[in-house]
């Protein structure tokens, strides 16, 4: 039935054989692709059913259907057109790991962090007053764990809307076991008070893997609607349903990589160091924002969990808590993803830079991450905090320089970033520097860039006669060593400087080290350095090798200058 370029005339029409039968093909190629190319294998496995049912009642995209996190919409991706390209899905060309608009009119909102889903639902069914068109919402995977859920759930729109139906999918995991009170309000009778208290309906809870339940629960609603009305259906799932290894391991098989190696992250690396100082140090605390396993915090929270703190998918409360416990004379460690720090700009400034307060933000996956695509590149963090006063922000290479970076930023008393990027961390013994005898080219890499330039020196200039390569660990305030070396080098004769980082070009560090040279009157001359770094555009999906071809900042591109 899938593979016959399935039509929604053909969904609304089939038998519950037929749909059963159509659940276990959504399945199947879930499971076929995601293994092959990496992915959200488990929240989209449990939302099978949910894709089926609601594709089949509501008339998408009149009526439109949001998906609050993107990993769980493969199944609604399979449905509306994209089975031929899913082959490709998360690889460079094919189709997003999450919703793009960009991709097919049937995603009517991006997503790719959480919680949005809600707050988007009342704005298109405010354009859908004086009609039966409803709009759908569809919300799980700790979305509820977010402040943004509730601000929308609470807002009362004055104005017409056209009716609304919040599906919950409740499979009680974020990427890991929910945290907080709130999930086991969705275990009792109080769920049904609490939400018709915030002026909403409540249907449920069902069960959400068996379509003679779910479809006419879906069906009776939609038969009585109305201008305005608002629904909640709780729909209870599993994640990884029909994977067994996904059942048994739910938070393992969240998010599934093909790539494999036995060597460390800086993840893994920033996690062994962070215990190795707590073990000494009883003021360090450790938090996360539902992300201990992907930031390295695991053993932590393990060996040290009156320490560790799981806030959920809360970025800016895990900042301003941070903040507070700073007040009272411990390290506070907030471990949070690049792209995901963005959602507490404001608690970053306003709690800890201006109060100049002691927190440390590891910020895992900076610069490009893969085939998690736009939503997830680590592209804008540098940028931002440069800007911000009283930070300090560092830039490991390998796991020497994160070692002594984390202790400085522990022994020092005020507010400190280290950025690093998804994948392997290099030992201390990897180089981070190349001094050439007489440099015709300097290129000076910012954290793990370095590594390209490294590695494009070593095959240009082996004997090291003509290239000089300089990496950059302490980033921000400007290094004013690493200014004084470019002037001096620069005094030496005719050279070329490149300056790569990665982060966003515009506002980034190599814009600051250019203004900086520039006011010494060294390397201002048209053509003599450049600066690379990403581009002022949202940059797609696919491998990071096959990113940097496409940003030119490749080791292939950095071997082209180097000539």
């Amino acid at each position: 039935m899938l593979n016959s370029e399935l039509d929604m005339e053909t969904l609304r029409s089939s038998s519950m054989d037929e749909l059963n039968s159509l659940c276990a093909e959504l399945r199947s190629r879930i499971i076929e692709v995601s293994l092959k190319n990496g992915g959200h294998l488990g929240a989209s496995l449990g939302a099978v059913e949910i894709a089926v049912a609601l594709h089949r009642v509501f008339k998408s995209p009149d009526e439109p259907l949001l998906w609050d996190v993107g990993h769980q919409a493969y199944a609604h991706k399979l449905l509306t057109g994209r089975e031929s390209t899913f082959e490709r899905l998360r690889q460079w060309g094919g189709p997003s790991g999450f919703l793009s608009r960009k991709e097919s009119v049937h995603d009517v909102f991006g997503g790719g962090h959480s919680s949005t889903a809600l707050s988007a639902a009342l704005g298109m069914a405010y354009a859908r007053a004086g009609t039966l068109n409803w709009t759908v919402a569809v919300v799980g995977d700790g979305a509820m764990t977010a402040g943004l859920f509730f601000e929308a759930l609470q807002q009362t729109i004055a104005a017409p809307t056209g009716p609304i139906l919040l599906v919950l999918n409740d499979n009680g995991m974020s990427i890991s076991k929910n945290v907080g009170v709130l999930p086991e309000l969705f275990l009792s009778e109080k769920a049904k008070d609490f939400f018709h208290s915030m002026g909403w309906e409540y249907s449920g809870p069902i069960q959400g893997h068996d379509l003679a339940v779910l479809l006419p629960a879906i069906e009776k609603i939609k038969a009585t609607g109305q201008t305005g009305r608002r629904v909640i259906l709780h729909v209870r799932t599993q994640k990884g349903m029909g994977y067994v290894p996904a059942e048994d391991h739910p938070t393992e098989f969240h998010g599934v990589s093909n790539q494999a190696s036995a060597q460390k992250t800086y993840s893994q690396v920033f996690g062994e160091l962070l215990c190795r100082l707590a073990e000494k140090d009883p003021r360090i605390v450790a938090i996360t924002a539902a992300m201990s396993e992907g930031t390295g915090l695991n053993e932590f929270a393990q060996r040290f969990p009156n320490r560790f703190f799981d806030v959920g998918i809360a970025e800016q409360h895990a900042v301003t808590f941070a903040a507070s416990l700073a007040t009272q004379g411990f390290i506070p460690v907030v471990a949070i993803y690049s792209t995901f720090l963005q959602r507490a700009m404001d608690s970053i400034i306003h709690d800890v830079a201006l109060q100049s307060l002691g927190v440390i933000f590891a910020i895992d996956r900076a610069g490009l991450v893969g085939p998690d695509g736009a939503t997830h590149h680590g592209a804008f963090d540098l940028a931002f905090l440069k800007s911000v006063p009283h930070f300090t922000i560092s830039a490991p290479a390998n796991s020497d320089e994160m070692e002594s970076e984390l202790l400085a930023a522990v022994e020092s008393g005020g507010p400190w970033a280290i950025r690093y990027p998804r994948g392997v961390c290099p030992a201390a013994s990897v180089p981070v520097s190349i001094q050439s005898r007489k440099p015709r080219k300097i290129a000076v890499g910012v954290g793990a860039a370095v590594h390209r330039l490294v590695e494009a020196a070593e095959q240009v200039d082996p004997a090291h006669d003509c290239i000089t390569v300089l990496g950059v660990t302490r980033v921000w305030p400007m290094p004013e060593a690493l200014v004084q070396e470019l002037v001096q080098l620069a005094d030496l004769g005719e050279s070329k400087l490149l300056i790569v980082e990665d982060g966003m070009k515009v506002g980034g560090f190599g814009e600051s080290l250019l203004l900086a040279l520039s006011q010494r009157g060294k390397w201002s001359g048209p053509g003599a350095a450049e600066v690379w770094g990403l581009p002022a555009e949202f940059v797609e999906h696919g491998t990071v090798p096959e990113l940097e071809r496409a940003i030119h900042v490749s080791v292939q591109d950095c071997v082209e200058w180097m000539r």
